[in-house]
């Protein structure tokens, strides 16, 4: 069987996920992410809890969704239990915390799990590719920028996986979007999800 190609642009958990998930017998796997290492995000936002999940019941959760009936189907095949136990399978035990979000065992690190993450692509053979950034389409293929040095390359399947404009540092910038903006593609304005807020707490 002749394996197709997939290129996955953007080595957030996002990108981590669809390529743990893709069968190796049918697909040849490649992330390319533009930082020098992948999960950078994932491992800033650990620090505040790390927080995988919820277990509420999957017809309520997905209700939670701001737009429920465009993710339904994949939901249905892979939900918050699915996702659970296949923590599990990589060696990721949870628990399900006072407020029913769910949670690693404690004195599980998010670089623990990053690295079970990580680990579970190298056993399928993909490829990452660090220090690649997306700058746009040729007519058969991306283009990117690579240690000054522009690079072409050609897959039979482009998944852009490259995140919000939430947290620079970590890469999360969102300016892929003028790419598609140059391409007249439509896009949504970002919106955040989460943000920082400063209150006076009351004296006990």
């Amino acid at each position: 069987m002749i394996k197709r190609s997939v290129a996955i642009i953007g080595g957030g958990v996002s990108g981590i996920m669809l390529a743990a998930h893709l069968d190796e017998t049918k697909f040849e796997v490649s992330i390319y992410e533009k930082g020098k290492a992948a999960g950078r995000k994932f491992l800033v936002a650990g620090d505040g809890g790390l927080n995988l999940t919820h277990s509420e019941d999957s017809v309520e959760f997905i209700n939670k969704y701001t737009a429920p009936e465009f993710i339904k189907k994949a939901f249905q095949k892979f939900d918050n239990e699915a996702l659970v136990k296949w923590f599990s399978s990589i060696g990721i035990e949870t628990f399900v915390g006072s407020s029913k979000r769910v949670f690693p065992l404690k004195g599980i690190k998010p670089v623990t799990v990053l690295n079970a993450m990580m680990k579970k692509l190298e056993e399928k053979n993909v490829k990452i590719n660090y220090g690649f950034s997306w700058k746009g389409w040729k007519e058969e293929s991306i283009l990117f920028l690579s240690k000054e040095n522009e690079v072409d390359v050609k897959a039979d399947i482009v998944v852009f996986a490259m995140g919000g404009g939430s947290w620079k540092v970590t890469g999360s910038d969102g300016l892929w979007t003028d790419y598609f903006k140059a391409k007249n593609i439509e896009l949504k304005p970002l919106k955040g999800s989460n943000c920082e807020y400063c209150t006076t707490w009351p004296q006990k």
